[in-house]
């Protein structure tokens, strides 16, 4: 009964933030706008999470292949029970196992340094992380950028306030580092 009720509270708020948001102007001409005209903005959006994805995927998928070391049977056994962390169920395989895998790790501040000294444009073992840097934008202001062109008031102030505040905190853990 409890949930239920806290269900019915964050709909009443969400409803009543929807309907206080609909009532600024310049906001609902911007919806009004892009209602009307979509395009280009759509498009650039939708064009980013694409490009994003495929740098994404395109440098994981080569990096894996490249610099990926194939995986014991007992490490692919293990990775496979586990699966990230404990389960509610048992897993049991029969068979051989394989896998592999590719890892990779760097702190704000040694991402940094590799901006800094130009060790990227020498060292190709960084380009995973320096395309993956590239890519995470572009999958997000797209994704986002896509909702806030075609959603109502509430979701285009929601996915700004997402994206700026991503982008605050990351651009602070930079500075930082």
């Amino acid at each position: 009964m409890k949930a239920l009720l806290q269900t019915l509270l964050l709909v009443a708020v969400i409803f009543a933030l929807a309907v206080a948001v609909d009532q600024i102007a310049p906001l609902k001409r911007l919806t009004l706008y892009l209602s009307q005209h979509p395009e280009p903005y759509r498009s650039v959006a939708i064009g980013m999470s694409v490009a994003g994805w495929v740098l994404l995927i395109g440098v994981f998928g080569f990096f894996l292949v490249a610099r990926g070391r194939p995986m014991s049977e007992a490490e692919a056994r293990e990775f496979m029970q586990s699966s990230a962390g404990r389960t509610r169920m048992t897993r049991s395989f029969r068979g051989r196992v394989a896998g592999r895998e590719f890892q990779m790790a760097a702190s704000f501040g040694e991402i940094k340094d590799v901006f800094r000294t130009g060790a990227w444009l020498r060292d190709p073992g960084g380009w995973p992380l320096v395309i993956g840097l590239l890519a995470t934008p572009l999958i997000f202001y797209g994704m986002f950028g896509y909702f806030a062109v075609i959603g109502p008031p509430l979701v285009k102030l929601i996915c700004a306030g997402a994206l700026a505040y991503v982008t605050l905190q990351t651009v602070w853990a930079f500075w930082k580092a």
